[in-house]
């Protein structure tokens, strides 16, 4: 059976491109638009990676990821932060650094995205 990615961004685009990305290369995946649809989706369906856009509305990224490290279903599922912010892995706090995660930059190349996904897995 083949895994499960949770895309969370608000931007449609970046969720297109990405769900294109992991189903070309074999994964199911399941998309939400901001951290509110992320935290539903993750309670159906507990994901095997999640990427994750840092900027968006209602729930930002950075809520949805501190309350999916606090849940004990979710605390270690492996977390690429996608952002278009430089230096994204100073927006978190160390203690916020809790379970698997990296960082990418957009614009996103995919052989990098999957690489990092299938190093996480």
């Amino acid at each position: 059976m083949s895994k499960l990615v949770l895309i969370v961004d608000d931007e449609e685009d970046m969720r297109v491109y990405l769900q294109t990305i992991f189903q070309k290369a074999g994964y199911q995946t399941e998309v939400a638009v901001n951290g509110d649809d992320a935290l539903l989706a993750v309670r159906r369906q507990v994901p095997d990676a999640i990427t994750l856009d840092i900027l968006m509305p209602r729930r930002s990224g950075l809520n949805f990821f501190r309350s999916l490290r606090k849940t004990e279903t979710t605390k270690d599922v492996p977390v690429v932060v996608v952002s278009g912010i430089t230096g994204n892995s100073e927006f978190f706090e160390p203690a916020d650094l809790d379970g698997p995660v990296r960082f990418l930059e957009k614009p996103i190349k995919p052989e990098q995205l999957l690489s990092i996904v299938e190093s996480m897995l």
